[in-house]
């Protein structure tokens, strides 16, 4: 017979295995999510509504998407918001003195969710706002498989392992209660197991990364200059004249690929393949044209490692390419 009450201390037991399966440091504690969206949603709205005497936030904006739903919420219920593109960050001491007495957390990311890029900021402003005693809400989407931190007093990593897992590791003086996690039913083996793979399968290969994109840039323009900010677990370039992801389909081909195999393998923000361009041109600053989306194409380790990968996208692309021409 099915009663419907579940046992709020599964997640308190799934939280002392993630810890251990993370291997954290004994002061820092996790807290498990479904989802990096509803980490950020429960850890933010918990502690506006546990510290409700402090009636200001500050926020790093265009670097990911799940900060956006957040926002009205304190602008309705009259808090004093201070927003700032990462963009205009360019003195973080002098943005984090500027900040109200009040100031009860600020949120921002320490990587981009689809390019990789890493926010060299991160750091400086969490140390600055643990000085201050203001909660530092930092959202790692891929960061965390390949870079450690020291989670201060007041911090809080959010970390994102798939679109159904994510952890937030906080720090000590972090005493914000639960709002509904504890009342989700979590299966913990299933949970601790996706976690573990993620964990697992990432990789990091920047001298495999840096080959590849100098190969394709006889055909394609590169995202990243060198010696720029970013993770090494994708390649990620475009192409001005074609469809990103005609060019991928085209390579799923010659590489004996499904549709779904291929796309767990790369990815592309052409919006023929989303089916959404609001999905990307709302959050990213600088606001990338259509151009930029149709072309873009970021690519795992997986597919890099290829032989001769650097060749099948350039015969991939020129194909696509001729395919779209035509003489009159």
């Amino acid at each position: 017979m099915f009663i419907d009450v579940v046992r709020p201390e599964a997640w308190e037991e799934l939280n002392d295995q993630v810890k251990t399966a993370l291997g954290l440091e004994p002061k820092a504690r996790a807290r498990s999510f479904p989802g990096i969206a509803s980490a950020v949603f429960e850890i933010s709205q918990s502690t506006a509504q546990f510290m409700s005497h402090k009636k200001a936030i500050g926020v790093i904006q265009g670097q990911t998407s799940v900060f956006e739903g957040l926002l009205p919420y304190y602008y309705k219920e009259t808090y004093e918001v201070a927003a700032l593109s990462h963009l205009k960050l360019h003195d973080v001491k002098e943005w984090v003195e500027s900040l109200k007495k009040e100031t009860c957390f600020v949120l921002f990311a320490e990587d981009h969710p689809v390019t990789g890029e890493v926010f060299p900021f991160a750091e400086e402003l969490d140390k600055l706002l643990n000085e201050k005693r203001i909660f530092s809400f930092r959202v790692s989407h891929a960061r965390h498989f390949q870079e450690a931190i020291a989670i201060r007093p007041y911090t809080v990593r959010l970390c994102s392992y798939s679109p159904s897992v994510a952890v937030a590791v906080v720090g000590e003086r972090f005493r914000s209660p639960a709002m509904m996690a504890q009342n989700m039913s979590w299966k913990a083996e299933a949970f601790v197991k996706e976690l573990s793979e993620a964990r697992s399968e990432h990789q990091s290969n920047p001298l495999l990364v840096e080959n590849f994109e100098k190969e394709i840039s006889v055909v394609a323009s590169l995202y990243f200059q060198s010696g720029a900010a970013r993770l090494f677990d994708r390649a990620v370039f475009s192409f001005s004249d074609v469809s990103a992801e005609a060019v991928a389909e085209n390579l799923f081909n010659k590489l004996g690929l499904s549709k779904a195999e291929g796309w767990q393998k790369m990815a592309s923000t052409n919006m023929c393949h989303w089916s959404a361009i609001k999905m990307f041109r709302h959050w990213w600053e600088p606001t990338p044209s259509l151009e930029q989306l149709r072309g873009l194409l970021i690519v795992g380790l997986d597919l890099l490692n290829t032989k001769d990968f650097a060749k099948l996208v350039i015969s991939s692309y020129e194909e696509v390419k001729l395919q779209q021409s035509w003489d009159v």
